[in-house]
């Protein structure tokens, strides 16, 4: 977690976005929130929540992330300029356990590019309806143990889509799935995709963007 830190910091980001499952399954794991995932160096770091935050304990995760200086976003949005330009950040909680608003994070944003942060890919065609620019989203750890022909099967089959990069969800909204860092359950990662990750993003004004 902290080699994490590290490489985070090391690309000097204007902002860092934290997609959920800070924790397992114990409460005993929310004390260490602090000592492993504080340090983050950015104008400001946003994060949601994830379905084992929920199973754990949602309100000592949020306290410990907010012990980091870290802001958690429950179905909301927020104005963020950033070098001339406006982000719109929205923060969907957590649609695997059923705590996500998406009319309420969207209500009141405003112009700009929108920034969606979401703990589960799969809600990314109702964020697209919702005029999503990016969608940001972890949960599946890449599958975490990854055999050809038979990860994608069962993924699907238990109706998880989307297992980990880049796609184009409409010709508006991309959408960005973290293989994240750490594991879930089990603590092995292989196979093709399944690398933990610090994925570095650059938004680039596009020139149909620019002339309207």
């Amino acid at each position: 977690m902290r080699a994490a830190i590290d490489a985070a910091n090391a690309a000097k980001p204007d902002l860092v976005a934290l997609t959920g499952d800070y924790v397992c399954w114990r409460r005993s794991e929310i004390e260490l929130i602090p000592e492993q995932l504080a340090g983050l160096q950015a104008r400001r770091v946003f994060a949601v929540l994830g379905n084992h935050d929920y199973f754990t304990w949602n309100q000592g995760v949020t306290d410990g992330l907010g012990r980091c200086g870290y802001e958690v976003m429950k179905n909301v949005s927020t104005a963020v300029p950033i070098n001339g330009a406006t982000l719109q950040l929205v923060g969907v909680d957590d649609p695997v356990t059923r705590h996500h608003d998406v009319r309420a994070a969207f209500a009141g944003v405003g112009h700009g590019t929108r920034v969606v942060l979401c703990h589960s890919p799969d809600l990314a065609p109702a964020l697209a309806a919702r005029g999503s620019d990016v969608v940001l989203s972890g949960h599946t750890h890449g599958g975490q143990m990854f055999v050809r022909g038979v990860t994608d099967r069962i993924m699907k089959r238990i109706g998880l889509n989307y297992r980990g990069g880049m796609y184009a969800i409409d010709a508006r909204t991309k959408m960005y799935v973290t293989t994240g860092v750490g594991f879930s359950g089990v603590t092995k990662r292989f196979g093709e995709g399944t690398a933990a990750e610090v994925a570095i993003l650059t938004l680039r004004r596009g020139v149909a963007r620019a002339a309207a």
